[in-house]
């Protein structure tokens, strides 16, 4: 009997196991999957290289058809209604600074990252241009949930700032990486050419996804139903654009100096770290934002898109090996914001539940002493109309002894 408990109770635990190991894979997709595009392309690298040699005027194809498919998914589970909550006068000016500390302040400090001496200098101008692409696709959602913060707003400032980026992008590779800042020889910046590639590839799927979905009535259904698995297609995506990119240069990065890439991996975390100062301080210190919106604010605003910048390299860099070395601090930076925001959304959770059940309290404080003031008032004005009335029985009591 009790070998048979045992032989039965042991694969249970075995499905308990691989149930908790699924859990954690789809609550973490992104980095593993980011991990094993980092991983695989370092060790067999050949597959991503050739995936990278279909070209049509100067763009990798399957890499074009990754991030249209991202963007495509990003507009077919846009919800009209959350966009609309994200502009409530409530949230408006978070909304806006929001916009602009992504679009207009942090991109700021690549004109200080483009001055680092590493060596490739490839690492130092793909640092730079990772300050300036927009926040990131679906990890600053993802941590907004985990944080408990206004999930809307993080939803609006995704579409609006990879949106705008098609026009933003272009000028500020104009201003940080012209007249051979950065010193790679081999970066072009046209400034119509990336913006046409940009709108291509971000804007046009976004918007053919949201038309289908408003369009056609099944489409909306299918991605309401089946939200998690459209992320994750989404993220796989991403994976192996990832993917792709480090492969071309896997022997030039496993030949760097450890010195090196841990410089990186050291400024990557400063330039994040710089981003939540300032971002932390505007919107608890000065603007006073709530903090579900604060929360949000604070961590979309501080992270940048690593697939975005890598689509971008895609458009400037001629040589696939280039390609791959602009890339690397772009998916460190990557990882490390991850990292970085995982413990940051539990703590800012733990805030916002004890924020919001302090203010629960309050409001029904604050009905207590009103309910109070109204039964205080109440009983005033019935004494009063007995007081006014009191004369009226006297009277009428004189009337009738003189009527005797």
């Amino acid at each position: 009997m009790g070998a048979d408990a045992k032989a039965e109770g042991k694969p249970n635990e075995w499905l308990r196991a691989l149930q908790g190991m699924r859990d954690f894979v789809i609550r973490n997709y992104l980095v593993v999957a980011f991990m094993v595009a980092f991983t695989v392309a370092l060790s067999a690298p050949v597959p991503g290289q050739a995936a990278l040699k279909p070209k049509v005027q100067g763009v990798h194809v399957v890499t074009f058809i990754n991030i249209c498919l991202v963007f495509f998914v990003s507009g077919l589970t846009l919800r009209t209604d959350e966009l609309k909550t994200a502009f409530t006068r409530r949230n408006a000016l978070g909304t806006v600074f929001g916009f602009v500390s992504i679009v207009g302040i942090t991109p700021l400090l690549a004109f200080a990252v483009r001055g680092l001496p590493f060596e490739p200098a490839e690492y130092t101008t793909g640092l730079a241009l990772f300050c300036i692409v927009p926040t990131t696709l679906g990890v600053g959602i993802s941590l907004v949930t985990s944080a408990k913060g206004n999930v809307a707003q993080s939803i609006l400032l995704t579409v609006a700032t990879n949106t705008i980026g098609v026009i933003a992008i272009p000028l500020w590779l104009k201003a940080t990486l012209q007249a051979g800042k950065g010193g790679v020889d081999d970066v072009t910046i046209n400034f119509l050419d990336i913006f046409v590639k940009l709108l291509l590839s971000f804007f046009v799927p976004t918007m053919i996804g949201k038309a289908v979905r408003e369009l056609l009535p099944p489409a909306k259904r299918f991605a309401q139903a089946h939200k998690q698995a459209l992320g994750i297609f989404a993220n796989t995506n991403l994976a192996l654009l990832i993917w792709q990119t480090i492969s071309a240069s896997q022997s030039i990065i496993i030949n760097t100096p450890f010195g090196t890439m841990l410089l990186v991996i050291l400024s990557t975390l400063l330039v994040h770290t710089i981003y939540l100062i300032f971002n932390a301080a505007v919107v608890l210190g000065l603007l006073r934002l709530d903090l579900p919106e604060a929360s949000c604010i604070l961590i979309m605003a501080s992270q940048k898109s690593a697939p975005v910048a890598v689509t971008v390299i895609t458009y400037i860099a001629q040589r696939d090996d280039t390609q791959g070395l602009l890339a690397v601090p772009c998916v460190i930076g990557q990882l490390v914001q991850i990292f970085v925001g995982q413990p940051l959304a539990h703590y800012l959770a733990g805030r916002i539940v004890r924020w919001r059940e302090a203010r629960a309290e309050a409001e029904a404080a604050k009905e207590v002493e009103v309910e109070a003031v109204r039964a205080a008032e109440g009983k005033s004005v019935d004494g009063a109309v007995l007081v006014a009335g009191a004369p009226a029985p006297a009277a009428a009591a004189g009337d009738v002894e003189r009527g005797s």
